[in-house]
């Protein structure tokens, strides 16, 4: 295959996988995060600075460029501000739209990487295939196509990692550089960087045994000195940009001093911070009907065996066990995702081990390309996969492969399942129905009467329900976890028939 074919045909799977995603962006309300997001990149661009700091700037930046012109938003706090930007001039899902193209930047890249990488470690045929498998994962398509940091966190991890490879192979001036250029930018996409990029380091430090230090370390300036840029050349204490911040530094790592130390870009630094403690006191988390603070060590490999299409595990397998002696680092790398994931007390959905999915295309291609005597068996187990995925359009984000069974919401919930993200298609519904009024118990962060949902009363524990109810799969697993007698109230008042609203939302009527 010439390099303009395969350019070609690599180029054509990035238009149709972007133009697929973006059919997505009208049919869903924003999802719990994306205000904080747009607000955030606003601010930065105008300001320079933002209040919401668990995310680096950089995707955010991106989601916001098309309102850069727009007037300050009104609000008190990121949410309020992003929905102020959303609602501008009552287009909605234009708005909406136009903050979710931003992330199609970062599909692309994560395709294009997955195949250079795949490309260079075995062949054409691999790199394309790779690049193929990985643009139909459901969580990579989801991701894709809302203004939030996941996407931007696994494509550019995919980018450094496919730099350091070409870096270790041979460490000339222009690969340091491109190294460089990919750690600052990971940096600032997603601060799970931190972690995932060093353990797949080592990895290929480890099985390539070499380390060009002097080279290594020109780089690691190279990066620091752009995410240094990026906020100014600003040096400051963590204290200065967050009076939390020696609580923070005390409760997570017993340095109550740490905030008091002038830092370049304390702003960054405190990000890291940020999640540190967030990972430190927990988040609330769900895995078979269970409400967890600090989670499950074994929550992401439920979350991926759950939510990854089965042909593509069992070519992924196939491919780890063929990798194991010709490249083990491909393994090895995702093993260290995985490894690094099963530390952390964030357990809200396979988003967070979104990096993981490149190793694992590369290893499901290789198994496909290289294991010839049983090609029917690979090219039927790509079909299924191909198919079942294509026939889940656009509900990518609630998507279960078929070992969930009918009721995915006892197994996962939160950014697996529930989001947030059907609430425009119970307005449609509702206008559909013609429904007067309505109780609501909804997961969402968006303004319900301003994108068009008919009066509504919000649900009250323990009260008593007449007419039309919407709840949320996210808020019954909240009620039935907040307490013995809201759990037998919800369940006795949820017994009976409902119409489903996407894959997340019941819809009641009750006499």
């Amino acid at each position: 295959m010439t390099t303009a074919r395969w350019n070609t045909l690599l180029a054509l799977l990035v238009v149709f996988t972007a133009a697929r995603v973006m059919t997505t962006h009208r049919v869903f309300n924003q999802t719990s995060d994306e205000p904080h997001h747009l607000a955030s990149g606003y601010d930065f661009l105008t300001k320079g600075m933002y209040f919401d700091p668990e995310h680096p700037p950089l995707a955010r930046v991106f989601f916001a460029l098309p309102f850069l012109g727009t007037a300050e938003p009104a609000g008190t706090d990121a949410r309020d501000r992003g929905n102020a930007l959303l609602l501008r001039n009552d287009r909605y899902t234009q708005n909406l739209g136009r903050a979710r193209l931003g992330n199609l930047i970062f599909l692309a890249l994560g395709i294009i990487a997955v195949a250079l990488w795949a490309r260079h470690l075995f062949s054409p045929a691999a790199g394309l295939l790779a690049a193929l498998l990985y643009a139909s994962i459901p969580p990579v398509l989801a991701h894709a196509g809302f203004a939030t940091t996941d996407m931007a966190g696994a494509a550019l991890f995919s980018l450094a990692v496919y730099a350091a490879t070409l870096f270790l192979e041979d460490p000339t001036w222009k690969r340091t550089l491109l190294l460089g250029l990919a750690i600052a930018a990971g940096l600032l996409a997603k601060y799970s960087f931190v972690l995932y990029f060093p353990a797949a380091m080592l990895m290929l430090v480890l099985m390539r045994r070499r380390l060009p230090i002097l080279r290594l370390l020109i780089a690691a300036v190279i990066a620091f000195v752009l995410v240094w840029a990026t906020f100014g050349f600003s040096i400051g204490t963590l204290q200065s940009v967050d009076q939390e911040s020696v609580k923070k530094a005390t409760d997570v790592f017993g340095l109550p001093r740490l905030a008091t130390i002038p830092l370049p870009a304390p702003r960054f630094v405190n990000g890291v911070l940020v999640v540190a403690n967030h990972d430190h006191y927990g988040h609330p988390a769900f895995l078979f009907g269970e409400k967890r603070w600090s989670g499950w060590w074994y929550y992401f490999p439920v979350a991926l065996f759950f939510k990854t299409p089965i042909p593509f595990l069992l070519l992924a397998l196939a491919g780890c066990v063929l990798l194991v002696k010709r490249k083990p680092e491909i393994v090895l790398i995702a093993a260290a995702i995985l490894g690094v994931a099963m530390t952390s007390h964030l357990n809200i959905g396979v988003r967070h081990v979104l990096p993981i999915y490149a190793p694992l295309a590369i290893a499901a291609a290789y198994a496909a390309v290289e294991l010839r005597r049983i090609r029917a068996i690979s090219i039927a187990l790509i079909a299924w996969m191909l198919i079942s995925v294509a026939a889940a359009h656009p509900d990518y984000l609630p998507w279960f492969n078929f070992a969930a069974g009918r009721h995915p919401e006892k197994i996962l919930n939160d950014s697996n399942l529930d989001w947030g993200q059907d609430v425009l298609r119970l307005v449609r519904t509702a206008r559909r129905m013609r429904i007067p009024r309505m109780t609501v118990s909804l997961f969402t962060t968006s303004d319900l009467g301003r994108i068009g949902l008919p009066p509504n009363e919000i649900l009250q524990a323990e009260s008593e329900v007449h007419g039309w109810l919407a709840i949320s799969e996210m808020h019954i697993a909240l009620g039935r976890a907040y307490s013995p007698e809201v759990r037998v109230w919800l369940d006795k008042l949820l017994d009976r028939p409902y119409t489903r609203i996407g894959k997340s939302i019941r819809l009641y009527y009750i006499p």
